[in-house]
């Protein structure tokens, strides 16, 4: 029965497994019944090493050791690699006379008297070891060999999604990762960013920000040049979010640049009208601003439009924090186009702008108002500090416990009044 049981359970347990995380926390809570290891490793190769996949959950004693071996060590589970078959080690005798003496010494710190190694075949390749371990002698006899083995095939089908499901995870941050590119160099005003993923490795939001100059006008060398600023959130949480987070991100500065004089509320009218012409289904918010240095004063003036986003802040050099609630619809493809108003205020020397996306101030079950609440004070009472620092202030505060969402923030501050300008 406890045989049955278990093959019964590694077929339902390991069908519904995402990540190889997962894949490692199941196998943990999988063999209770049948021999009771005292410990079960998995394995997975890599090129020429095997990777032991820490237990997410548990701090053994097993995974505070070395996580990887070359192929070529005498251990059981590599060997089990090597010669693509089972590897039994009876007891320490058998360890001694078979394999090498770090592996020896490996077995007596975590004492392992018996250990069975079975490879992990997948459709097309070897994809690791499941290491089963007893800490007193132990007879596998052929009844629960068999079990054993059949259940690594249900946990070698699991791993191999696990892995493919992984690289596409992957993949995604790489690209999210591309399209957070490194913000412009300007003598003039501090600008800084901040992104943090979600706790849940396979959620890969659409969440982006970006900063550029505008091009300079003829024959104006030595002006100060203006700067756009934007931070957007993509609906959804998959390669499909990232990749359309991309694809608008393009858009939006190419529409921005082909409209002189670079107005935020023509350039989201722009994306809104191809977005509904184009096969692109795209849904989401974003803030679109410009920052220009004013011609006769220290000021700078914000000109924004914002499709639907949270409230940027505005923090004056004296610790007062203002939200910029106006805004307009979100973007989608099914609102067809729209025509987007923009909105302006002057930013006194020393003023900060902080944009931010909604995993910020929003978590199941919690007063997203009072969230915002707590970022206002947190602003106020720290934005006087490097930007580095206040984003890092911030995102420690109001992410703790770690974010369901990804987080963007970006701050920009206005250059202060110089000392020797001040009455």
């Amino acid at each position: 029965m406890d045989h049955a049981e278990l093959l019964l359970r590694a077929s339902e347990e390991l069908a519904q497994t995402s990540g190889l995380e997962d894949v490692r926390r199941r196998v943990r809570d999988l063999f209770v019944g049948v021999g009771k290891p005292s410990y079960v490793g998995l394995l997975v190769a890599d090129k020429d090493e095997l990777h032991r996949v820490a237990d997410p959950d548990i701090e053994n004693s097993v995974e505070r050791e070395v996580l990887t071996l070359p192929v070529d060590a005498a251990f059981p589970s590599t060997r089990a690699m090597r010669e693509r078959r089972a590897v039994f080690v009876p007891d320490r005798d058998a360890l001694v006379a078979g394999y090498g003496p770090e592996a020896v010494r490996f077995f007596d710190r975590m004492g392992f008297t018996t250990v069975l190694c079975l490879p992990l075949w997948g459709s097309r390749a070897l994809l690791g070891v499941l290491a089963i371990c007893w800490d007193k002698r132990h007879e596998v006899g052929v009844t629960e060999r068999a079990t054993l083995t059949a259940a690594s095939g249900y946990i070698a089908q699991a791993v191999e999604r696990a892995l493919y499901l992984d690289e596409r995870i992957s993949v995604a941050r790489e690209l999210q990762a591309a399209m957070l590119t490194d913000l412009p160099l300007t003598d003039h005003v501090e600008i800084s960013a901040l992104y943090q993923p979600a706790a849940d490795d396979h959620m890969i939001g659409g969440d982006w920000y970006d900063a550029y100059h505008l091009p300079r006008a003829p024959a104006s060398d030595g002006e100060t040049l203006a700067l756009i600023v934007t931070v957007g959130d993509i609906t959804g949480h998959d390669m499909r979010a990232a990749t359309i987070m991309g694809q608008v991100r393009s858009m939006l500065r190419q529409a921005t640049l082909d409209h002189p004089p670079y107005s935020p509320a023509t350039a989201l009218t722009a994306l809104d009208a191809a977005c509904s012409v184009l096969p692109i289904e795209v849904g989401g918010t974003l803030v679109h601003a410009r920052l220009d240095p004013s011609d006769d004063s220290p000021d700078w003036t914000l000109t924004w439009s914002n499709a639907g986003h949270p409230s940027p802040l505005v923090r004056t050099p004296d610790g007062h924090v203002i939200q910029l609630v106006e805004h307009d619809i979100l973007i989608h493809r099914s609102l067809g186009p729209y025509n987007r108003t923009e909105h302006q205020r002057r930013l006194s020397p020393g003023s900060t702008l902080l944009l931010y996306t909604d995993g910020l101030v929003e978590r199941r079950g919690h007063d997203m108002d009072a969230a915002v609440t707590q970022l206002v004070a947190l602003l106020a009472r720290h934005g006087n500090r490097p930007l580095d620092e206040v984003l890092r202030r911030i995102g420690n505060r109001l992410t703790d416990p770690a974010p369901e969402d990804d987080v963007v923030l970006l701050a920009v501050r206005t250059p202060s009044i110089p000392q020797s300008q001040r009455c």
